[in-house]
């Protein structure tokens, strides 16, 4: 039977982590502390001030907590943390971590003819053959960052005007220190306008949103949460946050969840330490991004671990560049991650309805191999990924003599809701669509007539359409007429009728 429903449950849990890091990332005592109230407003703690959610933050005097003991800050702010979390009215206490760009600077200089040639990265992640399916038209990619250069000839023309500056508390969301404008054009610069390179979702939109205060390379914790907010209140598909916190914060977990409950695609880079990946790439549901050399083995100092999903490249990346160029700026994880959330974006323009669990799976379903085996995890291919969100027709063979019978097989794809599919041969006498009883009509007299309505599944499907075992009998082909055919297949969106994705061809001969 054509329909069938591949039920798929996936469960995830996570603990959140109250305890201060044993390392600090950026080196800086948070001068913050972070508190949720029981079902109840803030009592008016001196210097709090709230961020939404229930969320408020309390400011220590003069920068440091001052409790009695220890001069040791770090020991100050874990006593003046369980000091908070005694109040039975708290529900959770927690730093204020600070975090940074994940941003490792060489000193490399740009070369002197940027633009697309330099981007060898494009045709490792498979660019040019999923541009032939998607470039990610119509779906917005929040940047949360530091930023993005508004007035990049390169950005411009794909930026959104709603961005925000929650590190300077202002709509203007400005890059000045250049990491958010690189990580943009990675995901989505425009491509055959004749400045600089292209971005791997090039007809993507960016929602820039700004962290960091000024030209600084940290950032607060509480900025991320308020940023993650504020891109899915703004219709944000998919979030790149290439970045990491110095410790797990509840804060910012329980934006992440509220993204990840409203469908949201999260992407985040594993970190560049050469350890264990760091927070936010260790939330469940995250898309997380390990990075490689230029010849897929796995970066050396790329995070790895259990929860990356995928690779994709780190170093000798070209991109924007703050002030209106084109270069290579630095190398990190930080750049792999914007990749993913384009193939992201790429994969909901071609089916808007493809939740983050099918998303996940393909894009993981659709790598190749590490030159360094034994990590788990595969180098991205976009290409392979957006073709697996199409159904395909495969003859046996492509050419054919009168005394052979034809066996062709299909591919479904995984789907979020219900999908009509048309099969349709091109020969020499002209163009007939199949009828689901496997009789055929001629398409210029009764038009395109669906094979199948309603299907939907969870998971790819696969099987003979003509052939042993199949839907229908192989074809004889013996008296058939010779000449050229062309299998066409394509699914429409039951409810809507819109297209999903390309109409697929499939062409053989008969001699």
């Amino acid at each position: 039977m054509l329909l069938r429903r591949i039920a798929c449950l996936v469960i995830v849990t996570f603990a959140a982590l109250l305890a201060l890091p044993a390392w600090a990332g950026t080196g800086i005592v948070p001068a913050e502390i972070l508190v949720k109230y029981k079902g109840q407003s803030f009592a008016g703690t001196p210097g709090g001030r709230a961020i939404g959610h229930g969320v408020f933050v309390l400011q220590a005097a003069g920068g440091q907590f001052a409790t009695a003991g220890t001069g040791d800050p770090w020991q100050r702010l874990r006593q003046r943390l369980d000091e908070t979390r005694a109040d039975p009215a708290v529900e959770y206490a927690e730093p204020n971590y600070h975090g940074s760009f994940d941003d490792k600077p060489t000193v490399a200089p740009a070369p002197a003819d940027p633009g697309y040639a330099d981007q060898w990265w494009l045709d490792k992640v498979g660019a040019r053959q999923g541009w032939a399916v998607s470039t990610g038209a119509g779906i917005t990619v929040a940047v949360i960052d530091s930023g993005v250069d508004l007035a990049h000839p390169d950005l411009q023309q794909n930026l959104r005007n709603d961005g925000y500056n929650f590190g300077d508390g202002n709509s203007n969301p400005q890059d000045v220190y250049g990491h958010g404008t690189f990580v943009a054009g990675i995901a989505a610069a425009a491509c055959n306008n004749a400045a600089a390179g292209c971005g791997l979702a090039y007809g993507a939109r960016i929602l820039p949103i700004k962290i960091n205060v000024g030209g600084s390379g940290t950032f607060a914790s509480s900025a991320v949460a308020q940023a993650i907010d504020y891109a899915v209140a703004h219709g944000t598909r998919v979030i790149n946050l290439s970045l990491e916190i110095d410790g797990e914060t509840q804060t910012v977990a329980d934006a992440l969840q509220r993204a990840l409950d409203a469908g949201v695609i999260v992407v985040a880079s594993a970190g560049n330490e050469g350890g264990p990946v760091t927070f936010p790439g260790t939330y469940p549901g995250v898309i997380t991004v390990a990075g490689t050399y230029q010849d897929d083995s796995l970066w050396e100092t790329s995070n790895r671990g259990p929860e990356v999903s995928l690779a994709a490249p780190a170093i000798g990346l070209y991109s924007t560049l703050l002030g209106g160029g084109f270069g290579e700026r630095s190398k990190g994880t930080s750049y792999s991650a914007p990749m993913v959330a384009a193939a992201a974006a790429a994969m909901l323009q071609v089916d808007g309805r493809i939740g983050r669990s099918q998303i996940s799976a393909l894009l993981k379903g659709a790598t190749h191999p590490l030159a360094t085996a034994g990590y788990g995890f595969g180098l991205l291919d976009m290409g392979a990924a957006l073709l697996a969100l199409l159904p395909d027709l495969r003859p046996d063979k492509q050419g054919y003599a009168s005394s052979d019978a034809l066996q062709l097989s299909f591919q479904l794809p995984p789907t979020a809701g219900t999908a009509d599919i048309y099969v349709a041969l091109a020969t020499p006498l002209g163009e007939f669509s199949l009828n689901p009883d496997g009789t055929w009509a001629s398409v210029a007299d009764k038009g395109y007539l669906p094979i199948a309505k309603g299907y939907a599944a969870n998971g790819p499907l696969n099987g003979f359409l003509f052939g042993s075992g199949g839907l229908f009998p192989a074809i004889p082909l013996a008296g058939v007429l010779s000449g050229r055919y062309t299998w066409r297949i394509a699914l429409l969106n039951s409810q809507t009728g819109s297209p999903i994705g390309p109409v697929i061809e499939s062409p053989m001969t008969l001699n």
